[in-house]
């Protein structure tokens, strides 16, 4: 077993040793295992995301910068009020991150720039979403919220967790906090927000819909994004660009 120390944002550290791991998938700043560690004597699924790729010096210092400035963003985020996953650590020596995994008996996790599908997880392609307005409501609502904060994040921040049972109930959550930006809360921060959730919730459409609910759902994200749109233009927030 692998000993890794992770930390909180207030500063307690936790120790946990690795017990298993698998690579779901590998971006622009590092890879994404499945993970089974234990801790204080229990097992429990975790994400891992290690941020560097080669033992190099170079390698190992931009590592560390992208982990930090992860981990400063998901604190900014959670500070904020957004949707975010409960558990979310640095490791000590600054170059992985732990967090909470959207994976369960009865759910799954797909990352919205991911290239892994429903199908790869050996779920059927979503034929009906039973929450489907309440999702798309509540998702477009978030890059209003995050705006008012001065947050500004991109198509890659959501993660969509997807029920096994059908009909399929679906929720997001934003959890890639790799490209988040804190700038002057504005109306061009909210339709820049709004308008990745869409490009986000087209590439879930593309890949997870089956061809007889495609209309339906795509018609729904974009009623809800005209939503958001006009949301945005009749809120409280100044008009800088």
């Amino acid at each position: 077993m692998r000993e890794d120390i992770f930390q909180k944002h207030t500063g307690k550290e936790v120790s946990t040793h690795v017990i298993s791991e698998n690579l779901i998938t590998r971006g622009a700043f590092g890879r994404v295992f499945d993970t089974v560690i234990e801790i204080g004597g229990h097992r429990k699924r975790f994400i891992i995301k290690k941020y560097s790729f080669s033992g190099d010096p170079v390698s190992l210092d931009i590592a560390e910068k992208d982990a930090k400035r992860a981990f400063e963003n998901y604190s900014l985020a959670k500070k904020a009020g957004l949707r975010v996953f409960p558990t979310f650590r640095i490791s000590k020596d600054k170059k992985k991150i732990l967090m909470t995994t959207g994976f369960l008996n009865d759910q799954i996790c797909i990352g919205s720039n991911s290239e892994l599908s429903i199908v790869d997880f050996k779920q059927p392609l979503i034929e009906e979403i039973e929450n489907l307005d309440e999702f798309l409501a509540s998702f477009f609502a978030e890059g209003l919220k995050a705006a008012q904060k001065g947050i500004k994040f991109y198509n890659d921040a959501p993660f969509f967790i997807i029920s096994k049972s059908q009909p399929t109930k679906i929720d997001f959550v934003l959890g890639d906090f790799d490209n988040f930006r804190e700038n002057k809360p504005s109306k061009s921060i909210g339709l820049h927000n709004v308008q990745n959730i869409r490009t986000a919730l087209v590439g879930f459409w593309r890949d997870n819909i089956s061809p007889d609910f495609k209309k339906i759902f795509l018609d729904r994200v974009e009623y809800y994004y005209k939503q958001a749109i006009n949301n945005v233009n009749n809120s409280d927030l100044e008009n800088y660009s």
